[in-house]
């Protein structure tokens, strides 16, 4: 990443887009859930790729107040979290590499993209195109909501006993896709763990209701409209 006197807003890594200004990070157009502390982090390695930052940068920065015992536990806490975003790994990772009792060191290459400007023009929006598939069929999700269940009228319609005839709904909007369960007796599994109120959805996510198991298919797609943008 070249250094042009300050620091870029949106960066992007591999799939993911950081907004560093409203603390968003998107997955192929698709956000991504990621807390308020983790985010500061990873905001703080990719705006120093592929140096070292100290386990002592981030307590002064991000842990002032903190006692040591809550800080590193804090810290440890936060790059979990991170790497759980970004499906990366602590013994292979691709993102964030550990220096033991040192620090981390953001891996992949950085590209600063362009900010917004303080004028009316074209742009492009993201939207997704989301369909699921489930053995052999393929199942388109338009913008909207879309339920789960053993109701006929559903979207995605499981003939089971134990499906519950509201069991879950997918929303699908601009560059957000998402999924919750509606109190179902026999839950539902995204990536093999409970849901647990409202989620995030990535491309190559596998829902689990009764004896369905259906994957996601999220792709981003540009498209040019006119919109008054704000300078960042």
């Amino acid at each position: 990443m070249t250094d042009s006197g300050s620091s870029p807003r949106l960066v992007r890594f591999g799939v993911f887009e950081l907004d560093l200004k409203t603390g968003e990070l998107r997955k192929k157009g698709v956000r991504v859930r990621l807390q308020e502390q983790p985010f500061q982090v990873l905001a703080m390695l990719v705006q120093r790729p592929g140096d070292l930052v100290t386990r002592d940068e981030l307590r002064a920065r991000l842990w002032q107040d903190s006692v040591f015992v809550d800080f590193d536990q804090g810290l440890n806490r936060a790059v979990t979290k991170i790497r759980n975003a970004l499906g990366d790994s602590a013994e292979s990772p691709r993102f964030i590499e550990t220096l033991e009792r040192r620090g981390y060191r953001f891996m992949a290459s950085i590209e600063a993209l362009e900010a917004p400007n303080a004028i009316t023009s074209p742009s492009r929006v993201r939207s997704t195109q989301v369909q699921l598939t489930w053995g052999d069929r393929n199942i388109p999700l338009p913008e909207g909501t879309h339920v789960i269940g053993r109701d006929p009228a559903a979207t995605v319609w499981v003939d089971s006993s134990i499906v519950s005839r509201r069991h879950a709904s997918i929303v699908v909007a601009i560059a957000s896709l998402t999924i919750e369960d509606h109190g179902s007796k026999n839950g539902t599994l995204v990536n093999g763990t409970a849901l647990s109120g409202r989620a995030t959805l990535c491309d190559g996510d596998e829902i689990r209701v009764g004896p369905a198991v259906l994957v996601v298919h999220a792709a981003a797609s540009d498209t040019v409209t006119l919109t008054a943008r704000t300078r960042g």
